[in-house]
């Protein structure tokens, strides 16, 4: 057997900033989503592909404007997923699904109830 192989890539795959009200005054709060993938191959040499998600709301006690979440973006979801620590948690994640049992494919057997087989009533315990 040989070792894994390969790169965990993190990417932030969706943002969804809400704003406070109708008027839009301010934004109070966004949904952050992120996957890590593994790209590589697994212990036995095979080429896999693993990702995995997870997604959360962050929020501010006082609304922020459009042009604060643009210019800090990059900072509000590092420090939000790091806080959540998402980066150690979904790599663990995919890592524990890239060496798993394989559903076996094309397996399709016809497999019927013996009609003699009866059931029975399971026995009350003794107290």
């Amino acid at each position: 057997m040989s070792h894994l192989s390969g790169e965990y890539t993190y990417d932030f795959t969706r943002l969804e900033p809400k704003w406070d009200n109708s008027l839009e005054t301010g934004i109070n709060q966004m949904v952050i989503g992120m996957t890590c993938s593994f790209s590589g191959q697994d212990t036995f040499g095979n080429t896999t592909v693993v990702s995995k998600y997870v997604d959360g709301t962050t929020g501010w006690s006082e609304s922020i404007t459009y042009d604060y979440l643009d210019t800090n973006v990059q900072d509000i979801c590092n420090t939000y997923a790091s806080g959540q620590n998402w980066f150690y948690n979904l790599k663990a994640q995919v890592s524990g699904s890239i060496d798993h049992p394989v559903n076996v494919t094309g397996f399709n057997p016809t497999v019927t109830p013996d009609p003699h087989i009866v059931p029975t009533e399971p026995e009350e315990e003794a107290h």
